[in-house]
């Protein structure tokens, strides 16, 4: 039997499951560059609804995630105030999703710290792909490192990332 699915990239990729995780308790992303992440791992495969982990005693987490929720994603209230509280729901629900099989072939963590190196090392020792999106002030050159610079992506440049795609926006969005 002819595998047809993996004579290009671009059909392959039709076939990869894509999980995302994001941390809105560090990163926020306007309209735009949320649009724009989804289109990103949209482009990537098959996406899993996303995942965001916010605290609803903070009114801009809560805006973070209303806008997020329209656009597809599944909103998880962390309200424990303790330290890391929303990057300890994150790794547990990451790691619980690829126990599950299938599991997903690219996981897209999107951060604002530099707590997810032991995340990264068990997800790529896994054998699953792992691609960061992290603000700038706060990515280290090991989280860097572990994931390679092809697949590590600061957030405020989602604009000029997806610039050299001419395909429509609301294609890319339906997809």
């Amino acid at each position: 039997m002819v595998d047809n699915h993996r004579t290009t990239g671009k059909q392959k990729s039709q076939f990869q499951r894509v999980a995302m995780f994001l941390d809105s308790q560090n990163v926020h992303l306007n309209q735009n560059k949320a649009e724009l992440l989804l289109a990103f791992a949209k482009s990537k495969g098959h996406l899993e609804p996303p995942k965001n982990y916010y605290n609803s005693h903070h009114k801009n987490q809560v805006n973070d995630n209303i806008r997020l929720e329209k656009l597809g994603c599944i909103g998880v209230d962390v309200l424990d105030s303790g330290k890391n509280s929303a990057d300890k729901q994150l790794v547990f629900e990451c790691i619980k999703r690829v126990a599950i099989k299938p599991s997903p072939d690219i996981i897209i963590l999107v951060l604002g710290d530099r707590d997810f190196a032991g995340l990264i090392t068990v997800l790529k020792a896994l054998g699953i792909k792992v691609i960061v999106f992290a603000r700038r002030d706060s990515a280290s050159k090991k989280l860097i490192k572990l994931v390679g610079n092809e697949n590590f992506y600061y957030a405020d440049e989602l604009p000029s990332l997806l610039a050299g795609n001419t395909q429509n926006k609301a294609d890319r969005l339906s997809a």
